[in-house]
């Protein structure tokens, strides 16, 4: 009966380790055979619970003799049995001939009692060539084996001067690089790469022309306004503000001030911005625009005030706000370019023709009167 109980548990302990068991690992190598240097593909693939975390060794892993090129992890695939199928792929390769194992590999899991546990790989053998064939290396074994005269280090020094020969005869050298063909495509690519570093430098030029006047090298602003245009929209600007209101007297009359001499300049084209009344003044006397003996008290009295409110801290009087701007306005009118109506040529053409048939008409009029008087 004590056998039976302890046979019985010994079987339930097995069942236990076997469900416990809830991941296991499948490890592959292609190809098996290589020659020197080339690629294997070593493929990691771990079936196992959801709640199962693998812990990859990445780039950290030991593959023994055989050196880690590379590595990637594929997509989890999910299986119909809900499990998890996750695969890892190294890229490895090794530079000694010979029969070379890839040991066992080691990956960590927890489970999900958070318990660490290891899965292990089976070992792969791996076979390894040398670039020469197998009858290259009899023909240098048949070479350094051929004179046996030789003792102690002469036989080692005939030994080597053989080999040397051997490679020199089975290993021939590199071939020279073969010069590929330039067509009409290679020579369209030079020729737009060319026009490129062109257009920048050009570029560059243009902006740093710019920068030093102080401009974009690109403008998307609206072209400006005629000096007049420009002026009425600041006098409008300005009489709608509250400046008046607010007991702003200073604030006003410079604007007022700023607005005028700046149509001097752009208009007139005198010095204005940065010169005191009378300097203004004696440009507008010499200038070659023709100005009227009223247009220019009326520029004088405006600055005249203007420069009292600004500088001597004058209060004006109420009537001088409007008067003032009204005088400055009527200023900007009596010397805006003059529009000029061009008349094209279909329009020409139709009144001549409108005034023919006028002369017809009165003619034929005449013609039929006379006949009637007849």
């Amino acid at each position: 009966m004590t056998k039976l109980k302890f046979t019985g548990i010994l079987l339930l302990a097995c069942l236990i380790s076997i469900f416990a068991q809830s991941a296991s690992i499948k490890s592959s190598a292609e190809p098996t055979t290589i020659t020197i240097g080339d690629k294997i593909e070593y493929r990691l693939t771990i079936t196992h619970d959801p709640e199962i975390q693998i812990a990859w060794p990445g780039m950290a892993a030991e593959l023994g003799q055989f050196q880690i090129l590379d590595y990637e992890i594929e997509d989890d695939i999910e299986l119909d049995d809900g499990r998890i199928q996750s695969t890892y792929i190294y890229y490895v390769s090794t530079y000694d001939t010979g029969e070379w194992i890839i040991p066992p590999t080691g990956i960590a899991y927890k489970d999900s009692r958070d318990s660490t546990q290891i899965l292990k790989t089976e070992p792969i053998t791996i076979t390894v060539k040398s670039i020469l064939s197998d009858e290259d290396w009899a023909k240098i074994k048949a070479i350094t084996e051929a004179d046996t005269t030789y003792q102690g280090m002469e036989k080692q020094i005939g030994a080597a001067r053989a080999l040397e020969l051997a490679k020199n005869e089975l290993l021939k050298d590199i071939n020279e690089p073969e010069k590929y063909p330039r067509g009409l495509r290679y020579w369209i690519g030079v020729a737009v790469i060319a026009l490129i570093l062109i257009a920048l430098v050009i570029g560059f030029i243009l902006w740093m022309k710019r920068r030093k006047q102080g401009k974009s090298i690109f403008s998307f602003s609206a072209p400006p306004l005629p000096p007049h245009e420009k002026a009425l929209t600041d006098f409008a600007a300005l009489k709608a503000s509250q400046l008046i209101n607010q007991g702003k007297f200073k604030e006003y009359y410079s604007l007022l001030s700023e607005i005028l001499r700046e149509y001097l300049e752009n208009r007139i084209g005198v010095k204005a911005l940065e010169l005191s009344t009378s300097e203004t003044m004696q440009n507008l006397y010499e200038c070659q625009f023709t100005l009227s003996e009223d247009l220019l008290a009326n520029v004088k009295e405006i600055m005249t005030r203007s420069d009292l409110v600004k500088f001597a801290k004058l209060i004006p009087q109420d009537d001088w706000h409007s008067e003032t701007l009204f005088m400055a306005e009527d200023f900007v009118r009596e010397t805006q370019p003059e529009e000029k109506t061009i008349e094209t040529n279909e329009t020409e053409n139709l009144r001549e023709l409108e005034v023919q048939e006028n002369l017809d008409d009165d003619k034929n009029h005449n013609q039929k009167n006379a006949e009637e008087s007849k």
